[in-house]
């Protein structure tokens, strides 16, 4: 019984192995760029979208959370400090 549970632990661990992501550049961006204009944002963008972030854990949740950042890129870009902040560029 205990190898059995072995196995189907082990199985379950290498399945879920290549389903993890790592964080996306336009993530990354978004929340130095968050930072940099609206300081203390980046701390709580970091929680969902940094290198750690429940974002990363599924295959589907990073997709989502990519296109989220490119729209959230869109939004800043209205911001007139868009153009003079570097970490945005």
């Amino acid at each position: 019984m205990r190898r059995t549970l072995l196995m189907l632990s082990l199985g379950l661990s290498f399945a879920f192995m290549g389903c993890a992501k790592s964080q996306s550049e336009n993530c990354k961006k978004l929340i130095s760029c968050s930072e940099a204009m609206v300081p203390g944002t980046g701390a709580s963008l970091s929680q969902t979208y940094g290198p750690d972030g429940a974002c990363w854990k599924s295959s589907e949740a990073a997709d989502a959370c990519t296109k989220a950042c490119d729209a959230a890129m869109g939004g800043l870009k209205a911001n007139p400090a868009f153009a003079n902040t570097a970490a945005c560029k």
